[in-house]
């Protein structure tokens, strides 16, 4: 009888500690972006040392994946900034609103990590 009892809790206590263990699928912890618009047109030539001002109106930033496949757009604030979190990757930015489509990037962000980016604005002017 003791033996019974001993093989019939060790059985229970195998099947509970076997039931703790998680064989499923881990979350990715999420990363994120933040970062500003700038313009990078300016009328006439450019100066040495020029820095490109911040466009302060809003505006859409489009999200490419590595492959430049426009994956989610994030609307910017008044001011031209924005945030977003997105899987750990690397990825390019493109304003939908400027009129030459040019790509920022590519920036590689890890898993929890707060990066700071940029995309440019260009209204072709020159």
């Amino acid at each position: 009888m003791r033996i019974f009892k001993f093989v019939l809790v060790s059985a229970l206590i195998a099947a509970a500690m076997s039931g703790c263990s998680d064989r499923g699928n881990v979350v990715t912890p999420m990363a994120e972006i933040q970062g500003q618009v700038y313009s990078v047109a300016t009328p006439g030539p450019t100066p040495v040392g020029w820095v490109p001002p911040p466009l302060e109106t809003i505006s859409t930033v489009l999200v490419l994946t590595s492959n430049h496949i426009v994956i989610f757009e994030v609307l910017t604030d008044s001011k031209g900034r924005f945030s977003s979190s997105l899987d750990p990757g690397t990825y390019y930015l493109r304003v939908k609103e400027s009129m030459i489509p040019s790509e920022t990037g590519p920036y590689t962000v890890k898993s929890g990590e707060l990066l700071s980016v940029r995309a440019n604005y260009d209204n072709g002017m020159r």
